[in-house]
This record gives structure tokens, C-alpha cells and sequence, in this order.
């Protein structure tokens, strides 16, 4: 058990008072314990200093007029670290700041602003209280009022001006700050660093959505690092902070503005276009940077806040060279470059698009994920800034608790129920009986959003729309729930809003972002319930979200299993116009591509027809996609003189199919592939997850003999890590022909595919050797911007037993018809090939895996299962054969079954041999 011994800790200076401390707490009957007298400089010092607290009751931060010193300020973050280390008081390390008389107004460091401090004139007695208080093991909480106003942000994220007010999340904060620079122990007096093995200067903060990352590193993190926390990990003293910085869509040009902006201090000599000149033409161009301003003892430490906008909004182009940019970084040694970055914990996934950055990530990454807040945190965050502002909230403590207990996303909750009451406070005590009435931390939210719905409603006609409208357009749908913010202009903010009028536009705008004077938009801290933020980087101002908490889901409905939204009314309304986002990436794609063109290409990459999908995306004239659908509109208005030329198409159409020996119906489906839309294939998802590969009826493989190897004999287990999509049905006649036409239209000769018995249209394609299926795949990447190919043995297979394990996807019998086969007891049995998706589909939404026509693989053919079933072989010189898996309408019902398969050349073509193609996106 540790002594009644306390740590003094002083700068030189101050060394005459130390003494007559130590004299003082002598003569109370305590020991002091003073680090010259004790530790010697080493190697070993914070070693040493940590044995040396654990055999302390109490430590005193002597502060003079030189303010805390290196040293000190070394000794005090070990100090904090046993504070906070221990979860029960009797343990914990009491912490007492003494101010000397002689210091000047000075602001005591990063999270001492809890502990009360006491003013102490050498030349007299210790005050008995703090005497008391060191004897008790009691640190002493502030009782004075020392904050003006609401110490609560509300849905805000706390920036480092809130550092004060910045509670529950202490521990986490040190811990982090553990995972920059040298992780063995060294002292803070060296400043050359011999950096080991175990050196990081990239620390990575992971956590869920709501966790509170970005307020740990600005409020928590930052604050400690400018008062020197780094020293003995890094050796370096001063920091100069870059950011914080979030990616958006042009990561590039949010690293230029960042860079001027943290290292030239004249806003006159700043050119930030000439710096995002250089990020993209040299991927040294930020090492080269940094190591010009380079400074002695002095390090630059890059924010970037929300990175997972790396993988979710920015453009690809951009987010290659910044990955490049950063990699050359951290990767030189005389770069004097850290990095911080937050990432929500649901996109880790996506760093395999990060390739250069992936070794540093690998190796050099230090990672630590923020838990969700612990519930003595929450109510570190409810009762120490109530203290500092002098607030009785023992009322509601309790009660918030209670209802947090469940709740993922607490923290912003607690903040935004803490904010409301404060606004309706009585004296200076937050109402239980007002928390009751709002509807508790799950009600509060909502009602107020709803409240203020309600009043946009009334100051502006179909204000409640016009709200909900611009909400959406800040939010970055994703198909598997994860939405996510996205900041955009704040004149497109105004006129989303306004849908082109500015001033309903502007006046819902300040609604939402909560303005006092709407004369004026005001970038800072509101009392007021504020949904969307405006923020000024340097001469722009941009609207986002305020938190991703609006746009979650809180959970599902019991009965229905519906996922339910922290606020419902805008999360049903993202669920039922969730198209509009689909939308809107396909229209910035098909505008920059219309943009690009030139001649009779800004013509003919205008939209013609379906238009009417866009109308309600509400876009400004003056934008490109704005342009582009004036054009558009301009262009449809002509048609009706242009209709008259169809007869010459039409004339010239006959010609174009008999000069390729086509049916006379391609003459039609010509003019679907001039006029209409893209015919592209539909493409269903494939979970991931893990299966029995191979046969699975032991009485059908006992009769199998030499034809075991066609039915996967022995089996395996297979792992499918990553979701996919595969395509509905096989590729059609259809679909297959607009691409061969499309490969004309761009000089390339490809041959069309002879007609099967059942005609072209919506069969499918078959008569196509493997390089062929292979080409259609390429060009359906580009289509797409997906990564397509042919799937594997093993993904096929997956996606054909759709999670059963019986002979066929619908059971261990055939049945009529339920496929087509030779004797499956459909009407095109033995005959031809039956219409695409024509047979219910499987448990995954695939149709035809069983019958009809056989499918290439990209999986070289094996008697036995040796690996090669899940790897594609996708060299064009190869000529083994490759595997055919699903059976035709001319095989026997077992060549149907799920694990049935074959081979075949890859130069082959074949009457009932066609495919199917899988996708990915290059994001998701």
C-alpha cells in the first residue's frame, strides 16, 4: 500500500517555495517527495517517476511564473495517467494544482480545469483545507463558478476552445495519446531519437458512428500535444497543427488550403492554388513542403477528421494522389510529419483502395478504437461542466442514466437533452419533471426536430418539405444503411431549399442552422436547436449535417423489422427517396462526361429520354448538371422535328442487319440501343459467408465412380469474406448485343454471336467463348464503374445454393418444372433455351442457375478442388480448360444440380454455353 508521501512537482525557478512546501507539509505530519532528490536522469526516468507516484498518496503541481515547464509538464502527464488509471478513488492519485503568487493569470493545463487549485504566498502556512484534502486522498472539484453561459454543445462536435468543458472521455484520451511516437519508455529531457521498432507517427481513431471521435481529438487530444503530452514519446516540444481537415470530394484541395493555412501566417502570402498545383503534379510534393518549413525541436501533426470521405465522396482521381501524398510522408524519415485521422469502425473495409498508404497501415499505423462511452463517463459528461457553471442537475442524472444504459449512440443525445433543459432551466436546477414531459433522451430529439419542422412549416410555404429536401441532399445514401454526411455549397444548400427561390431558400437555411439574426449566418456555437452547420474555409461557405446521429438508425421495430431512425421523420423520408441519391451520382456522371465531349459529342451524350427521374433532384441552373439537363430538355423539345429522319434510320437500319447476317427483329432492338436507355444487366447482392462446397448426398456419390470429379467429389469448406453481386440472370441476346453495337460505335470489331434456336432478345447469349465473356465483363466495368469479371467456381457455386445444402437450390428432387433440362418438365425441355429468369428464382433472387445454359467460369478446370476453384485465371494466353457450371437445357437433371460441373476450352463456342458476370464496387 502506497505511503503517506507526496510528489512535488516544480520548475527550478521555483525551487526556494518548493522547499518551504515541503517544510509545510512536514510539519502536518506528511512526507514529501521531490524528483531531484530521488530520481536521477536516464534512460529509466519515467520508469522510475511511475514507481515513484505508485509509492505516492498526493500529488502537488507547483505553479509559478514560468508557467509548467518541460520537465514538469512530463511528470504531470505521468501523474494524470495514474489519476485516471484507476477505476476506485482509493486508488486514484489526488491531483492538487498550487498557483505561487507570483504566477501570471496562468491557465492551468489540458484536464486540471476539474481540480480546484488554491493561491498559496510562500511565506505562510498551507491553506487546512488543502492540507485536509492531501491527508484524505481527496482531490478537490471546483465549487467556485468559473464558466459563463451553457456549458453544453448540444449536437456540436467540441473543438479545442472546448477543451474546459470536455469530460468522460479522459482515460481514453491518454490512452490514445500513447500510440504516438516511441513506445518504450525514454526521457523527456533527450531531444535525439533513436526511434525502435515500436515507433508510430500515424495514430489512427476508430469507433463507431455517435462514439465522440472527433471531439476525443480536438477537445481530448490536441490540447495536451500543443502543452507538450508528445515530449518524452517524440522529443519534440512544439507541434504545429494541420487541421483539422475532412477529405469531402476533393481531398487535394482541402490539403492545399489546409497546408497554407497551418504553415504560411500571413493570409496575404498564402496561394493555396499554387500549392494544390504541386500536391498533384509530385507525390513528394507534401514531404518537400513539410521539410522546407522545418523548424528545430518542432514537428506537424495532419488532422484528418472523417476519413472514411475518402472511400464514401471523393473523387478517385483525387483520393489516389492524396493516398500517394501521405504514403511518401510518413514514409521519409526527415519528414517531420504525424498524422491523426478518425474513421468510423464500419468502413475499415475500404483501406484496400488506399494502396500506397496500405504498408504504413500495415506496420506503422497505430490504431485505437474509442468504445462506446462507459456510463461513469456519461456522467463525468452530465455533472463536471454543470459544476463549473454553477448547475444543480441532480434531478436528471439519474434518470439519463437509466434511459443510456441500452443506447449506442448516448453520448450526442446526452448533449443534445442537456442543452434543452439548460435552455428551459429554472434558476440554475435542470428539471426531471421537464426531461419527463419532452419524452426522455429517445424523445428529445425527435420532438424537437419535429418541433422545428413545424415551424419552418409556418414561416415558409411547404417549409417542412423544403427542409427535408435539403436534409437529404446532405446525406450520402448507402445501401446497406451506413448513411453519411456530405457537405455541399451553401449557395446549393439555398437553393435546394428554395427550390431556386433564394429567399425561401436562405430563410430556411438559417432555420435549420439555428441563426439568431437572419441577416447574417453565423458560423459558431448556437443555443438554439441547430440541424445543419455552416462553415466558412476561407472565402467559401459550405452546409453539412451537424451529426450523423439525425441520419441512423436507432434499431428495428419488434414487429415489423424495420429499422427505426433516432429521428424518424427524416430517416423514413431518406428511406423513401433513397433513388434520389443513385440519381443524382448518375447525372454528375453523365454531365462531367457531357462536359468533356466535344462537337457532335455534347449532342449525343445528352440525355434524350428519362428525364423525368431528375426532376425532383431540385439542381442549379447554373451547374454543370444544371446545363446539361437545360440541354437535355432543349434537345427532347426537338425530337419531334427529328422523328421525321426515322424513316431514313429505319431504311439504313435494314441495310446495317443484313450486312451482319442478324434477324430482322435486331432492326427494332437497334433503335432501342440509338434512343433508349443503357440495357444493362440487372445485378442482385450475395452475402458473404461460408459453405459446404461440393456434393453433398453421400447415397449420390456412392453411384458416382470415374463421375465424381464433375460433381466436386471430395468436397470442401469455403469462406466467402466479401459480398458481391452477381447478375439476376444469364447475360441475354439483348444485352450482349448492345454491347457488341456499342463496340462499333467506338471502332473496335466485334463479332455478334450466331442466333440460338429460341431467337436473340431476352434468351440467353450463348455461342460465346470464354475471352468473349471475358471482354463483355471488361466493358461492363467501364459502364458501370464497378470492378466486373466472371465469377469463380467457388462464388458461383455460393450464389447457386444460396444457403441450402440439398441437391437443388429447391430441394434433392427435380420436380417439373422448376428448371429447364432434359426431363426437368418444362416446355422447353430438350428444345431450346428458355427466356431469361423464366423459372422461380432462389433464396438469394438468381434465376436459371440450374438448366438452361451452362456458364463459364474464370476458374481453371481440376479434377479435385486444389484452390484453383477460387481464383481466377484471367490470362487470355492460357488455354487450359476452364470450369462450366449449371447445366443446359440438353443436360440430364443431375447436371442441374448445384454442384454439378464441367469444363471446356477457353476458345470454344458452344450452343449452350453462355454467362453470367459478377461485380463489385470500387468503393463498397
Amino acid at each position: 500500500m502506497p505511503t503517506d508521501q507526496v510528489f512535488i512537482s516544480y520548475s527550478r525557478a521555483d525551487r526556494a517555495a518548493c522547499v518551504q512546501l515541503r517544510t509545510e507539509l512536514e510539519k502536518a505530519g506528511l512526507s514529501a517527495f521531490r524528483d531531484e532528490d530521488n530520481i536521477q536522469p536516464g534512460d529509466e526516468w519515467i520508469a522510475e517517476l511511475e514507481k515513484a507516484l505508485e509509492q505516492c498518496t498526493a500529488f502537488i503541481l507547483l505553479i509559478g511564473k514560468d508557467g509548467v515547464q518541460r520537465w514538469v509538464s512530463a511528470e504531470y502527464h505521468v501523474a494524470l495517467r495514474r489519476h485516471y488509471a484507476k477505476t476506485d478513488a482509493a486508488n486514484s492519485l489526488p491531483i492538487f494544482p498550487v498557483l505561487l503568487q507570483d504566477a501570471q493569470s496562468v491557465s492551468l493545463p489540458a484536464f486540471l480545469s476539474s481540480f480546484q487549485s488554491v493561491r498559496w504566498n510562500a511565506s505562510e502556512s498551507l491553506p487546512p483545507q488543502l492540507i485536509a484534502a492531501i491527508k484524505n486522498r481527496a482531490a478537490r472539484s471546483g465549487n467556485a463558478i468559473t464558466f459563463e453561459g451553457c456549458p453544453f454543445l448540444g449536437l456540436s462536435a467540441f473543438g479545442r476552445q472546448h477543451a474546459s468543458l470536455f469530460f468522460g472521455r479522459r482515460q481514453e484520451t491518454l490512452k490514445a495519446l500513447e500510440g504516438l511516437g516511441d513506445q518504450q519508455r525514454i526521457d523527456p529531457q533527450r531531444t535525439q531519437r533513436n526511434h525502435g521498432e515500436k515507433y508510430f507517427r500515424w495514430l489512427q481513431i476508430e469507433g463507431n458512428s455517435g462514439s465522440g471521435k472527433s471531439s476525443l481529438v480536438n477537445a481530448g487530444m490536441l490540447p495536451l500535444i500543443e502543452q507538450g503530452f508528445l515530449l518524452e514519446r517524440t522529443g519534440f516540444a512544439q507541434w504545429r497543427i494541420l487541421g483539422p481537415m475532412m477529405p469531402g470530394k476533393t481531398p487535394l484541395e482541402k490539403l492545399a488550403e489546409t497546408l497554407e493555412q497551418g504553415l504560411v501566417e500571413d493570409p496575404t502570402r498564402r496561394d493555396s492554388l499554387g500549392r494544390l498545383k504541386r500536391l498533384k503534379e509530385d507525390t513528394r510534393a507534401l514531404a518537400f513542403t513539410l521539410k522546407d518549413f522545418k523548424q528545430p525541436n518542432s514537428a506537424y501533426l495532419l488532422i484528418v477528421d472523417q476519413f472514411e470521405e475518402l472511400f464514401t465522396f471523393a473523387d478517385e482521381t483525387e483520393r489516389t494522389q492524396f493516398d500517394a501524398l501521405l504514403a511518401h510522408a510518413l514514409a521519409d524519415p526527415e519528414c517531420p510529419l504525424f498524422l491523426i485521422n478518425t474513421v468510423r469502425a464500419d468502413f475499415l473495409d475500404r483501406f484496400e483502395y488506399l494502396p500506397q498508404l496500405q504498408t504504413a497501415y500495415n506496420e506503422n499505423c497505430k490504431r485505437y478504437f474509442l468504445p462506446l462511452i462507459s456510463a461513469q463517463g456519461l456522467q463525468d459528461c452530465i455533472e463536471q461542466p454543470a459544476k463549473l457553471a454553477g448547475l444543480d442537475v441532480s434531478e436528471i442524472t439519474t434518470a439519463i442514466l437509466k434511459d443510456t444504459q441500452d443506447e449506442i449512440g448516448a453520448l450526442p443525445l446526452v448533449e443534445n437533452a442537456l442543452l434543452l433543459l439548460w435552455q428551459q432551466r429554472q434558476d440554475h436546477k435542470l428539471s426531471g419533471q421537464l426531461y419527463q414531459q419532452l419524452g426522455g433522451i429517445a424523445g428529445m430529439l425527435s420532438n424537437q426536430a419535429d418541433a422545428l419542422l413545424a415551424r419552418i412549416d409556418q414561416a415558409v410555404p411547404q417549409g417542412k418539405l423544403a427542409a427535408l429536401e435539403l436534409l437529404l441532399r446532405l446525406t450520402r445514401i448507402n445501401d446497406e444503411g451506413r448513411h453519411t454526411r456530405q457537405r455541399i455549397a451553401l449557395d446549393e444548400a439555398v437553393f435546394v431549399a428554395g427550390n431556386g427561390d433564394d429567399k425561401t431558400g436562405r430563410k430556411v437555411v438559417e432555420m435549420l442552422s439555428g441563426q439568431h439574426d437572419h441577416s447574417v449566418m453565423h458560423t459558431g456555437h448556437h443555443d438554439v436547436l441547430r440541424l445543419i452547420t455552416i462553415n466558412q474555409e476561407q472565402d467559401r461557405h459550405y452546409a453539412d449535417l451537424i451529426h450523423e446521429t439525425l441520419i441512423r438508425a436507432r434499431g428495428k421495430d419488434i414487429t415489423t423489422g424495420k429499422l427505426i431512425g433516432y429521428w424518424p421523420a427524416l430517416f423514413d423520408y431518406i428511406d423513401d427517396n433513397r433513388d434520389r441519391d443513385q440519381y443524382r451520382q448518375l447525372l454528375a456522371h453523365e454531365s462531367q462526361q457531357w462536359q468533356r465531349s466535344k462537337g457532335l459529342g455534347r449532342i449525343w451524350n445528352l440525355r434524350w429520354f428519362g428525364l423525368n427521374k431528375f426532376r425532383q433532384l431540385r439542381t442549379p441552373g447554373h451547374s454543370i448538371e444544371g446545363r446539361f439537363l437545360a440541354w437535355s430538355r432543349r434537345m427532347q423539345l426537338g425530337l419531334a422535328s427529328i422523328m421525321a429522319m426515322l424513316v431514313l434510320y429505319g431504311v439504313e437500319s435494314i441495310v446495317w442487319v443484313q450486312q451482319h447476317d442478324l434477324s430482322p427483329d435486331m432492326i427494332w432492338a437497334l433503335q432501342r440501343f440509338r434512343f433508349g436507355d443503357p440495357i444493362l444487366p440487372a445485378l442482385t447482392a450475395i452475402p458473404s459467408g461460408s459453405f459446404n462446397m461440393g456434393e453433398q448426398d453421400a447415397a449420390f456419390i456412392a453411384n458416382l465412380g470415374e463421375y465424381e470429379k464433375h460433381f466436386g467429389v471430395p468436397g470442401k469448406t469455403i469462406q466467402m469474406a466479401q459480398p458481391f453481386y452477381l447478375s439476376t440472370t444469364e447475360i441475354t441476346y439483348e444485352q450482349y448485343d448492345y454491347y457488341v453495337w456499342q463496340q462499333h460505335r467506338s471502332g473496335y470489331k466485334v463479332g455478334f454471336p450466331n442466333t440460338a434456336k429460341g431467337g436473340r432478345g431476352d434468351r440467353p447469349v450463348v455461342n460465346v467463348n470464354w475471352h468473349e465473356a471475358r471482354a463483355y465483363t471488361t466493358w461492363l466495368s467501364e459502364q458501370t464503374d464497378q470492378q466486373c469479371r466472371l465469377p469463380t467456381e467457388a462464388e458461383w457455386e455460393f450464389a447457386a445454393r444460396a444457403g441450402t445444402a440439398s441437391a437443388y437450390h429447391w430441394g434433392d428432387e427435380s420436380g417439373s418444372n422448376n428448371a429447364n433440362c432434359n426431363g426437368c418438365g418444362s416446355s422447353w425441355d430438350n428444345q431450346e433455351a428458355a427466356p431469361a429468369g423464366s423459372f422461380p428464382a432462389n433464396q438469394y433472387g438468381l434465376h436459371d442457375m440450374s438448366g438452361n445454359v451452362w456458364e463459364w467460369t474464370c476458374s481453371n478446370w481440376r479434377e479435385r478442388f486444389d484452390g484453383s476453384e477460387q481464383h481466377c485465371n484471367d490470362d487470355n494466353a492460357d488455354s487450359q480448360f476452364r470450369v462450366v457450371r449449371g447445366g443446359s437445357w440438353y443436360s440430364f437433371p443431375d447436371c442441374a444440380r448445384s454442384a454439378a460441373r464441367s469444363f471446356n476450352r477457353p476458345g470454344n463456342r458452344d450452343g449452350v454455353i453462355g454467362f453470367r458476370v459478377l461485380c463489385s464496387s470500387p468503393i463498397e
